[in-house]
């Protein structure tokens, strides 16, 4: 039985985006006490547990007939370049820069995919598209952008490490997700999320188990404080965001899917504001009214 599909590939792109952005502020609160490979693979386990639960509940087979070996390595491979390494890059610059100078980072996403998606996907480079991500990118640098001053926070070293770590990240994630897309649209949700996050976890937990992470992973996946923030940023970033993410890459093209998961980066301001104290300046109210004209231009 496959996942029914009531909408749009956009509409599952934004619903990702959404969705997404509340498990980085948890994700960014998490990170104060799990380090980023021990959180990417309790996120990725239990979102991999509950999808295995979720297959079983609708009957979605764990070895489709129709797949073929090409099939699964494709999204094996997805999985630990998307997943595995990506998200660990994420979360490590996620520390380093924080949620505003991250999103900074993050506006590379969208340009990424649309790149990848030209260069091996053949997709067209519209100029709707092109105008959209601009705006897109345009919104995230104008609310999350500040001068160094001398005496700041961050020290120059990290502030280089974090920003490389993140391009990486963003380049990674892109590169995953877009290789995947032709086995996507041929494919079960629910086979290939799991078979995404199959690929992750075993990459993961390679790194995991040198002797500089063994006593976090054992901190991690026992119960205790760090649980009511990595626990529901586990279930939307590994299970309900990555499900609409993989249905936004499924049924729309793979550079439009880009852009409305850019958005994210604009909810993730107004969240920071909330629940992390951040300021919401002009120039941030300014990024989400061009954000979300960006995101609007391209669904029209």
């Amino acid at each position: 039985m496959s996942l029914v599909v009531f909408h749009t590939g956009e509409f599952y792109a934004l619903g990702s985006a959404l969705l997404w952005a509340v498990a980085v502020i948890l994700f960014r609160k998490s990170g104060e006490a799990v380090p980023p490979v021990v959180l990417n693979l309790f996120k990725n386990n239990f979102g991999l547990a509950l999808l295995l639960i979720s297959m079983v509940a609708v009957g979605s087979p764990f070895f489709p007939a129709e797949r073929s070996a090409i099939d699964w390595w494709t999204l094996l491979l997805s999985g630990a370049i998307g997943i595995a390494l990506a998200d660990s890059l994420f979360f490590a610059s996620l520390n380093r820069l924080g949620a505003g100078r991250s999103a900074i980072v993050d506006c590379l996403y969208s340009p990424f995919v649309i790149l990848t998606a030209f260069l091996y996907l053949g997709e067209p480079l519209r100029p709707s598209l092109i105008a959209a991500m601009l705006l897109v990118i345009s919104a995230i640098f104008v609310g999350t952008w500040e001068p160094l001053r001398d005496k700041t926070r961050l020290e120059r070293r990290d502030l280089a490490t974090g920003v490389g770590m993140g391009i990486a990240a963003m380049l990674l994630m892109a590169v995953g997700i877009v290789i995947a897309k032709p086995v996507l649209e041929v494919s079960d949700v629910w086979w290939a999320t799991a078979a995404r996050l199959v690929g992750a976890v075993p990459v993961l937990a390679l790194q995991a188990s040198t002797r500089r992470y063994r006593s976090a992973v054992k901190r991690c996946f026992l119960p205790g404080p760090h649980w009511r923030h990595v626990i529901p940023g586990s279930f939307l970033g590994a299970y309900a965001a990555l499900l609409f993410w993989i249905l936004g890459f499924k049924y729309a093209l793979a550079g439009v899917a880009g852009v409305l998961n850019q958005t994210s980066t604009i909810v993730v301001l107004i969240l920071a504001t909330v629940f992390l104290r951040e300021q919401l300046t002009w120039r941030r109210v300014a990024a989400i009214m061009l954000g979300f004209s960006g995101a609007a231009m391209v669904v029209i």
